[in-house]
């Protein structure tokens, strides 16, 4: 692993437990075992490196969701069943939120660059969402009432919340429960 890899995973990991404003760079140079001024070769300031976290969490959440492709002949149930997969994940794990839900938190605080990717990050995931649910409900998989827009609202709501009272309760079942629930929001049977 690369000395910049280490950072943003440490980085990350501090986030998860902290927040952004609850390290430093000392803490991440004694957690990667380097000198503090080594993280600035590779980050000039910590919102270059708090973007680097949420630009790599981005793309490893969109590879997920850019696996399903959206076509006629998908299975839209299991589509949303491997959609879910990193939340369930995230969920077994008491401490572990999605990252820009941490985030969401310090949102008003944090750097510009670091909000611009936060809102992309909800954006990419609340068009997702919707697309599937629109699909879904012409193929008649999913039998709801209301719009897609606003049931994708509802979904992705729920599930960045369960995230996060599932962290703060410690109960691991919340986030099960609350996919439960939109499932059958959805139709499910």
């Amino acid at each position: 692993m690369s000395t910049a890899d280490a950072i943003v995973d440490t980085t990350e990991a501090l986030i998860q437990d902290r927040g952004y404003f609850g390290f430093s760079f000392a803490d991440i140079a004694e957690r990667v075992g380097i000198k503090k001024a080594s993280i600035y070769y590779y980050f000039p300031a910590k919102a270059a490196l708090g973007r680097a976290v949420i630009v790599r969490y981005r793309e490893r959440m969109r590879a997920i969701s850019d696996q399903l492709e959206l076509s006629g002949s998908i299975d839209h149930w299991q589509a949303l069943d491997r959609y879910v997969s990193p939340i369930l994940e995230m969920g077994r794990n008491p401490s572990t939120a999605c990252l820009c839900g941490v985030l969401g938190g310090e949102y008003t605080a944090l750097p510009d660059e670091m909000k611009q990717e936060i809102a992309a990050f909800f954006q990419e995931h609340l068009t997702w969402v919707e697309d599937l649910l629109v699909v879904g409900k012409a193929a008649g998989s999913f039998q709801f009432n209301g719009e897609p827009r606003a049931m994708a609202r509802l979904i992705f709501s729920a599930i960045e919340g369960s995230l996060l009272i599932k962290r703060t309760s410690g109960d691991i079942e919340f986030v099960d429960d609350v996919l439960g629930q939109i499932k059958l929001l959805l139709g499910a049977v």
